[in-house]
């Protein structure tokens, strides 16, 4: 059992390390910062937004240069949040509103409405609840957009939150962000988020738009992004700072977990492709850590701890989290995080866990509503 053990651990420190290693999103240079004019679309979809309306719609028309058109869309809300909008679109002219009377069971449906009401070939999608980085977060964005790239892939990060909860948050999502921009840049696109995704208006019709997944309340990132990419058009991304956004996350455990299982919900309609390369560092990791377990386990039945196995599992889990580590740290530093930050991968097997359960909880009961 021991050589046994120690084999299938070794063949998923190997692979997990190659996966990380090619997947990454740690060596590819920044793009440079560009100005060059855009025409462009920003488009928010609004549900009950009404506490977020200002500070939102503040912060669009704060970019440098000013957005050519910021369309909001109000889905049904049933409190103050329309009103708040036409009070804007009344004050500036690059501000355009519409209403729908009823709404709130996905974005999809508001987000076609609003994509074909764009007056400009590039749309630039956020949520009500996210705020650019910095003033240059549009511009940014939108740089090669239509010339060079058909999409492209933005980072959104939550604002800082407090306790276990706020750093278990952060640190997932930057893993996701590894994880999507790494896969994108190695040539194998497969989400983004809706959140900070910038693609043209003839990308969006090509691929038919949300069709193939309307029955879906999420998709319109991943499933959106896979649809793009096969049909063999450009995807880029921008890992840069000034091209991050940051999102409000639920403050309680219930509410991010409720979440998560939202996102989940496209995991089934994904390509085989992308699935098969997905399961490479989920079959390397229980490879990895049963292995390691078994050795464990199997050095607890001899008397002599220093010739046992003890070291070799110890060996090769240090190994592991140290090659991971390195390649974490150098993502987060080329996206303007701290590089020690690292340090919160040791809880990727708790978080490994949560994912498993929620996508069980998943495949019983659908999330169908957006909020």
């Amino acid at each position: 059992m021991f050589e046994i053990a120690t084999a299938f651990a070794l063949v998923g420190l190997i692979s997990r390390g190659v996966w990380a290693w090619h997947m990454g999103a740690w060596r590819k240079p920044l793009s440079p910062a560009s100005h060059t004019h855009r025409d462009y679309t920003i488009v928010v979809c609004l549900h009950n937004e009404a506490h977020r309306v200002d500070g939102l719609v503040q912060a669009l028309l704060d970019q440098t240069p000013p957005p050519p058109e910021i369309l909001l869309i109000d889905d049904g809300s049933t409190d103050a949040t329309m009103n708040l909008l036409q009070k804007w679109q009344e004050k500036y002219v690059m501000v355009n509103v519409i209403g729908l009377a009823t709404g709130g069971m996905g974005k999809k449906a508001p987000l076609e409405i609003a994509i074909k009401a764009a007056r400009f070939p590039i749309l630039l999608c956020t949520d009500a609840d996210c705020i650019p980085e910095s003033k240059d977060w549009a511009s940014t964005m939108v740089n090669d957009v239509d010339t060079k790239y058909d999409l492209k892939i933005g980072i959104s990060l939550p604002l800082r939150g407090s306790g276990l909860l706020g750093r278990l948050q952060m640190f997932e999502s930057t893993r996701i962000a590894q994880n999507y921009i790494g896969m994108a840049e190695s040539g194998y696109p497969y989400m983004g988020v809706g959140r900070n995704i910038a693609f043209t208006k003839s990308c969006w019709e090509h691929v038919g738009g949300f069709q193939g997944h309307l029955d879906l309340a999420s998709g319109d990132d991943d499933l959106f992004v896979q649809d793009v990419y096969a049909a063999g058009m450009r995807i880029g991304t921008e890992a840069r700072r000034e091209g991050q956004s940051h999102a409000v996350w639920p403050h309680t455990w219930s509410g991010w977990m409720r979440q998560m299982r939202r996102h989940l919900t496209t995991g089934t309609r994904y390509k085989p492709l992308i699935m098969s390369v997905l399961s490479v560092p989920v079959l390397a990791d229980l490879m990895l850590y049963s292995g390691c377990a078994l050795i464990f386990f199997s050095a607890v039945l001899k008397t002599d701890v220093i010739h046992s196995g003890f070291w070799i599992a110890t060996c090769i889990l240090l190994t592991n989290a140290l090659v991971r580590g390195l390649i974490f740290s150098a993502f987060l530093r080329r996206i303007g995080r701290p590089g020690h930050e690292a340090f919160w991968l040791i809880s990727e097997p708790l978080m490994g866990l949560i994912r498993q359960v929620l996508a069980l909880q998943v495949l019983i009961a659908k999330p169908k509503r957006w909020k």
